[in-house]
C-alpha cells in the first residue's frame, strides 16, 4: 500500500520537479494575473470507480492529513513563470496499532523548482528529465484538478489528483 501511495503522490510532485531558465510568454490571464498563481495543496485523490482497496486507503490517508492541514504535495506558481513544488510523499510513516493506523503529518520534504506557461488548459513545464512536458490541468475557481491518466494511464485510468488554492 505505501510504495502505491508513494508513487502515486510522488509523480504528482514530479510534474514540476527541474529549474530551467523560460520567459513567462503564453500566461493565461484572469484580471491581469494568472489564474494558476498562487499556492496550491493536494487536498484529495479521488479514486471512483477504483476496487482497489490501497488506493481507497491511500486516498482516505491523503484526505485526513489534508483534514489536519498537511499538505503531502503543494505548488507554489509565481507570476514570473516559475515554480515550486514540495513533496513530503518521501517521508511518509504509516504505523500500525491497537487503534488502527496512524500516518504523522512528515516534517520534512523535498522541493523543486520549474518554470511554467498556461495556455488554456494546457500546463506547459520542465519535467525532471530536462524535457518540456504539456499536460492538462481543470481549474475552477480555487480548485484544480490533474486527470490519473497523466500520471499512468493504465492504472490511475479515472482517478483525480484535485489541489485546493490557498
Amino acid at each position: 500500500m505505501k510504495s502505491k501511495l508513494i508513487v502515486l503522490i510522488a509523480v504528482f510532485a514530479l510534474t514540476l520537479s527541474c529549474s530551467s531558465d523560460s520567459e513567462d510568454d503564453g500566461l493565461q490571464m484572469v484580471d491581469g494575473e494568472s489564474n494558476l498563481v498562487g499556492t496550491w495543496n493536494l487536498t484529495s485523490v479521488d479514486f471512483t470507480g477504483q476496487s482497489d482497496t490501497e488506493l481507497n486507503l491511500a486516498a482516505e490517508i491523503i484526505d485526513n492529513l489534508a483534514e489536519e492541514q498537511c499538505y503531502l504535495v503543494t505548488f507554489v506558481f509565481n507570476a514570473d513563470g516559475t515554480a515550486s513544488a514540495e513533496d513530503k510523499t518521501n517521508y511518509i510513516e504509516v504505523n500500525a496499532g491497537p487503534n488502527g493506523l496512524d500516518v504523522p503529518c512528515p516534517t520534512q520534504s523535498d522541493t523543486e523548482s520549474t518554470t511554467w506557461s498556461l495556455e488554456g488548459n494546457q500546463l506547459t513545464f520542465i519535467n525532471a528529465d530536462m524535457e518540456e512536458e504539456t499536460i492538462e490541468v481543470a481549474i475552477e475557481g480555487n480548485t484544480m484538478v490533474i486527470a490519473g491518466e497523466v500520471i499512468d494511464a493504465d492504472n490511475y485510468s479515472g482517478a483525480q489528483a484535485i489541489f485546493t488554492k490557498g
